[in-house]
């Protein structure tokens, strides 16, 4: 009778350890490095954006990243992505590009990439987190201008929305619900996006079957610039656009978002702006770095909810 409880015992107690072994791999940042695709398949012909190398360095890690890492990179010419999917019980069908921050010189890929990536997971979102093509003009035997390297880093936005737009019935999401996220220059791409500024300079080799414009547009302390004021202003339909930004962030400063929101709201683009009293630039998720930035992410979700473009 001992044998059988001490057994039973045994028995018990493996199980409790699969749980907590099973749980602990759960939050595993193995299992935030989702295999990277390549963005353009067929390679890109005459690629003028060439590096020796691909540049990869780690940063410090937020205590409250989901992922636990902080990897950022820099001179990247053949550009890619990573898929985060939702269980197929959670899905919504909405889907989302997320461009990481880094001012086009890094890729701030997990801080402003995967986490949100893997939080939007939790809430039945799709998102395609980019690692687009950078501007190290300092790097050795580097010479491309400014102005050519532009339509090339939209060309890749561009081509991640129709990405998920061409995927769209094998990752079960709706073609009219993909938006684009971006942070600080990527909150510029993901303009340049919406904005479609670029349109009349895609290289050659872009050749898209689907719309390319974004359903909706989340900018993170976005870098505006002055031309997106002016295309703004122009235009006369865009989609929905959520903006927040930190009083405290002096590098892409709150009145440029102030600029722009009253932009959108002359023009009658339905657009929603939060300026929180605590956050410098940077502040990726906001939590830990303020009670009120710490929000933003669940403001952003109401925001969908109140745009009718989730339920």
């Amino acid at each position: 009778m001992f044998n059988v409880r001490l057994e039973s015992m045994r028995t018990r107690i493996g199980i409790l350890i699969l749980i907590i072994i099973t749980g602990f791999l759960g939050k595993s940042p193995a299992l935030a490095q989702a295999p990277q695709l390549a963005l353009w398949p067929d390679g890109i012909p005459g690629n003028p954006i060439s590096y020796a190398g691909e540049k990869l360095r780690s940063e410090e890690v937020n205590e409250h990243s989901p992922s636990q890492m902080n990897r950022v990179f820099s001179q990247v010419s053949t550009p890619a992505y990573v898929l985060y999917q939702p269980e197929e019980q959670l899905n919504n069908g909405i889907a989302l590009v997320i461009c990481p921050g880094g001012g086009f010189r890094d890729v701030w890929f997990d801080r402003e990439g995967v986490d949100l990536a893997m939080w939007l997971a939790e809430r039945g979102f799709t998102s395609l987190v980019l690692k687009y093509r950078t501007y190290n003009p300092d790097a050795a035997g580097f010479s491309l201008e400014q102005k050519l390297y532009n339509p090339e880093v939209y060309a890749d936005a561009k081509q991640a929305i129709h990405i998920l737009r061409s995927r769209a019935s094998d990752l079960g999401i709706k073609r009219n619900k993909i938006g684009i996220a971006g942070y600080s220059a990527g909150g510029a791409l993901a303009l340049m996006a919406l904005l479609e500024t670029h349109e009349q300079e895609l290289p050659a080799y872009s050749a898209f079957e689907y719309t390319t414009l974004p359903d909706f547009a989340c900018l993170i302390y976005p870098g505006i610039r002055n031309n997106f004021i002016k295309a703004v202003e122009s235009k006369k339909h865009l989609p929905p656009v959520f903006m927040i930004n930190g009083g405290e962030d002096q590098v892409t400063p709150a009145s440029k978002c102030i600029e722009l929101y009253s932009a959108l709201w002359n023009n009658n683009h339905p657009a929603e702006l939060h300026i929180y009293a605590k956050g410098r630039h940077g502040f990726d998720s906001g939590i830990g770095r303020g009670s009120g930035v710490g929000s933003w992410q669940d403001s952003f979700i109401c925001w969908l909810k109140d745009m009718e473009i989730m339920d």
